[in-house]
């Protein structure tokens, strides 16, 4: 549970393109001609920490992809975007922008202040994150965070690691997140694992170096690493020629990285928090991607981004309901659409949420989804694992060892 609660040391930022909208207008057959409804998509694009602009390409090829079916009851989708820096101060520039757009949402991904889910809250506008990461989302009742992202991912990987029976484990991160894997150390620590942190810092070119400190443990955790260090971790490890007895991956773990050194990274194993990339679900996200998101997407995949198209979902079809109602579109009147629904629905792509129901994790009312999917490298590619359901692990946060309990199916 702590590890679900512990801030980032990313900081969410400063409005970009100056202030001005990048928006979604409708287009191609039937498209909407109503008046728009504003969402406001947030990111960390300009920054030595993070660059993720992908956030933004996804909540701009839901919004096209709509708006080209007729929108929300003839209304389209309009996306406005608002860069984050890494820094602080600008987090609250989002969230002045969100008011001045007239937003009925903020959607995306940042590690958020106080003072930025103040000025939300205060504007009645809801704060739906595709990944959430820090304390003050699962407890602010304007929060309605639809997946818990990377963090939780890692914390479903020392879920695996249990279930796997290791009794040590070496963690690889970026330095940047010494914190977070501290925090998933005591998580071990409470299913009698040890596990031993080695750092990297964010200039490293070179995975080697790194491997030699990583022996000595059974299994292999990958924390918060980039794409391009993960791919230099599988480099190293096949020229070390180390190895462990199970793999436990994150989602950036790609059917292309794998395929790179699949000896290597064949058998690992991969939590998520969204369903299998190859499910028939998110047969629209591709079609999206492929028609509306021009980003190179070796820099930055799509892919990864995948939690913001669960947020636009479940904001979308709260919407409707709303329009379907002939209610007026307001964030105050989505913000009461979220509170009283207990099924907000996702279209598949991430477990059934009910934002009525506050969970039993202590310190976390508002975890609503906590449950992850996993999936397996077989043959040289990612593929779902086991029966491809998602898991339940809430009894596994409450400190709960019987890992056939908390590996049980989910919502």
């Amino acid at each position: 549970m702590a590890a679900l609660t512990v801030a980032s040391t990313l900081v969410v930022a400063a409005c970009g393109n100056n202030g001005k909208p990048d928006a979604s207008d409708a287009g191609g057959a039937g498209a909407a001609n109503g008046s728009p409804i504003t969402i406001l998509a947030t990111s960390a694009v300009n920054s030595n920490l993070a660059s993720l602009p992908q956030f933004f390409d996804v909540a701009q090829a839901y919004a096209k992809a709509v708006n080209a079916k007729g929108g929300v009851g003839g209304h389209p989708l309009r996306i406005t975007t608002c860069d984050n820096q890494a820094s602080p101060n600008p987090t609250v520039a989002c969230a002045r922008q969100a008011t001045s757009d007239k937003a009925v949402a903020v959607v995306g991904f940042a590690i958020v202040s106080p003072a930025y889910l103040k000025l939300l809250s205060d504007a009645k506008i809801p704060w739906v994150p595709g990944v959430a990461r820090s304390p003050l989302e699962f407890t602010d009742s304007n929060s309605f965070p639809v997946t818990i992202g990377s963090d939780f991912s890692k914390v479903g990987g020392v879920a695996l690691a249990a279930k796997a029976g290791c009794k040590t484990v070496s963690v690889i991160t970026n330095s940047n997140f010494v914190a977070q894997a501290k925090q998933l150390r005591r998580l071990a620590k409470a299913q009698d694992i040890t596990m031993k942190i080695v750092t990297y810092p964010s200039n490293a070119s070179d995975a080697a170096p790194y491997v030699s400190q990583l022996k000595g443990s059974e299994c292999l955790l990958i924390g918060d690493t980039s794409d391009q260090f993960t791919a230099q971790l599988g480099v190293a490890l096949a020229q070390s020629g180390v190895k462990f007895d199970q793999i436990i991956g994150q989602p950036t773990l790609t059917s292309e990285l794998v395929s790179k050194n699949p000896v290597v990274w064949e058998g690992a194993l991969i939590a998520s928090t969204v369903t299998d990339k190859k499910a028939p679900e998110w047969s629209k996200f591709d079609a999206a991607v492929k028609e509306y998101v021009t980003t190179d997407q070796s820099k930055h995949p799509a892919q990864q981004a995948q939690p913001t198209w669960v947020s636009m979902a479940v904001i979308t079809n709260a919407l409707r309901e709303m329009v379907g109602q002939h209610k007026k579109v307001t964030a105050v009147g989505l913000q009461t659409e979220l509170k009283t629904t207990k099924v907000a629905d996702s279209d598949g792509t991430g477990p059934m949420l009910n934002f009525m129901q506050t969970s039993p994790v202590p310190g976390s009312p508002r975890l609503f989804a906590p449950e992850i999917g996993i999936s397996a490298v077989k043959d040289g590619a990612v593929v779902p694992a086991f029966d491809g359901q998602y898991y339940n692990i809430q009894p596994f946060l409450m400190g709960q060892k019987n890992t056939n309990m908390f590996f049980r199916p989910g919502s």
